[in-house]
């Protein structure tokens, strides 16, 4: 009794010393004690739809389309789901093991009493082993815990890549619906340039213009006229992108015919830091590092002794129709304690390198949160600037507009020539196409910082698109 108490108290001792993960402080909202994880490898739950603040229903069914079926998000669902198994195997190394084996063996043995005599004898045997690893140093505990941060971690990484390939889908679907836009301007321009140029030369015959006139007339025109092909060929490029990444074969998608016009309010003063904390990249990253640790813990405790509890019950006979009777049982009951003494430094290797994984992904934790405050400051000063140069388009733009209004009242009334008229008409279409630049500018470094932040801000108040309203200075 006493020996089975010592033994006892020895065996608290030596949990007790059991080895710590590398300090490295947890969040606890990283990885809640009712965290559960996905239960459809094919559907990636998003902490923000930033997109559904446009408010267009195809580009809403698009994005659900890239989540079902793009290649990059399938193959990042298999390496989630062999990281899950490798969960449930480290989780299943905690629990006892069963194994039943049955053998059966004949053979013939020389009979040395008897001159060339001989005997053939028979042998089955049937058990039932269990055998399970006292977890004296937290090593399958540990182990168990870094397989499950490693869940997480990819499963975080899954929802940053499927943010970056939508923040890339809403960036190509915008450029292409203001190619549209920016083609139709372009086609406008040029009826309008046709008829100057048609008024022009029947100036140019009677006398009225020089030839040079003319001809820097005509080369604005066959500029016009080489960038319709040139639209149409980015604006197919665009679609086919779009089905690529929808998992379809590369050719043009149908697009409706859109405004381009959106409404994007500048985003509230005092942005909290702890938006980031939404960003997936970041909880993959610190799921990493804890996940590094832990697996330090584990490799360490690898190097102390191991205790290993064994129990055996079973049946032998040398005949099988005897094997299940009762005089024939045997049982076994067995503790192993094993200690590393000599491996060649393997263990300890082992451990190091774990050492090593651990600072690389602290390195690599710092490292993604200095990019993603440079990506937050970096929207942040784009929003400002690219509104900047909106406004100014749009006050550019309202002018031409204005005295345009102006000359045509004048055309009517025949106090102007049209080809002034028609001149300033070419002016407004310039500058409208400047201003849908600027806008288009604008609205890719919105999704820009939509993607740096992790999502919309909490204050935006959503509203359906419509004209943007400019406020005087």
């Amino acid at each position: 009794m006493r020996k089975q108490l010592f033994f006892l108290w020895l065996l608290f001792c030596l949990s007790a010393c059991a080895p710590k993960p590398p300090t490295f402080e947890e969040d606890p909202t990283l990885l809640p004690a009712e965290y559960h994880f996905a239960t459809s490898l094919q559907e990636v739950e998003l902490p923000d739809p930033w997109w559904k603040s446009f408010h267009d229903p195809l580009l809403d069914q698009l994005i659900q389309e890239l989540l079902e079926n793009n290649p990059s998000l399938l193959e990042a669902s298999s390496r989630l789901e062999e990281a899950m198994a490798l969960e449930k195997a480290a989780r299943a190394r905690r629990f006892p093991r069963l194994d039943f084996s049955f053998s059966a063996r004949r053979r013939k043995t020389a009979d040395y009493l008897v001159l060339f005599g001989s005997s053939v004898t028979g042998e089955f045997s049937g058990s039932l082993v269990a055998s399970y690893e006292v977890d004296l140093w937290q090593k399958l505990s540990r182990a168990e815990k870094a397989a499950r941060l490693r869940v997480l971690a990819l499963e975080e990484e899954r929802k940053a890549l499927a943010q970056s390939l939508i923040a890339e889908l809403v960036t190509r679907y915008f450029q292409a619906r203001y190619l549209n836009c920016r083609l139709a301007v372009v086609q406008e321009e040029l009826a309008v340039q046709e008829t100057f140029l048609k008024a022009l030369r029947l100036r140019y015959e009677r006398g009225l213009v020089s030839a040079s006139t003319l001809e820097q007339e005509e080369r604005l025109y066959a500029a016009l006229e080489m960038l319709v092909p040139e639209i149409e060929q980015q604006r197919s490029r665009l679609l086919q992108e779009i089905s690529v990444l929808l998992g379809r074969y590369p050719q043009p998608l149908a697009q409706e015919e859109r405004g381009c016009s959106l409404d994007l309010p500048p985003p509230p003063p005092g942005l909290p830091s702890e938006l980031l904390l939404r960003r997936p990249d970041i909880r993959a990253a610190r799921a990493q590092v804890l996940a590094a640790a832990q697996e330090v813990a584990s490799r360490r405790a690898a190097r102390f002794p191991r205790l290993t509890l064994t129990g055996t019950e079973g049946r032998l006979s040398n005949a099988l129709k005897t094997l299940l009777q009762g005089n024939h049982r045997f049982w076994e009951l067995a503790a192993n304690l094993t200690q590393p003494i000599f491996d060649a430094g393997e263990l300890k290797a082992q451990e190091k390198a774990a050492q090593a994984r651990f600072r690389q992904a602290e390195a690599k934790y710092v490292r993604t949160l200095l990019q993603a405050f440079f990506e937050v400051e970096t929207g942040l000063l784009g929003e400002e600037k690219e509104r900047e140069k909106w406004l100014l388009a749009k006050r550019q733009e309202r002018a031409a507009s204005l005295e345009e209004k102006i000359l045509f009242e004048r055309y009517v009334h025949g106090l102007v020539p049209s080809l002034d008229y028609l001149k300033m008409k070419h002016l407004r279409l310039e500058r409208q196409r400047e201003r849908l630049g600027a806008e288009l500018a604008l609205l890719l470094n919105r999704i820009s910082l939509y993607r740096a932040l992790g999502g919309a801000w909490p204050l935006e108040e959503s509203a359906p698109p419509g004209p943007p309203e400019e406020k005087e200075r």
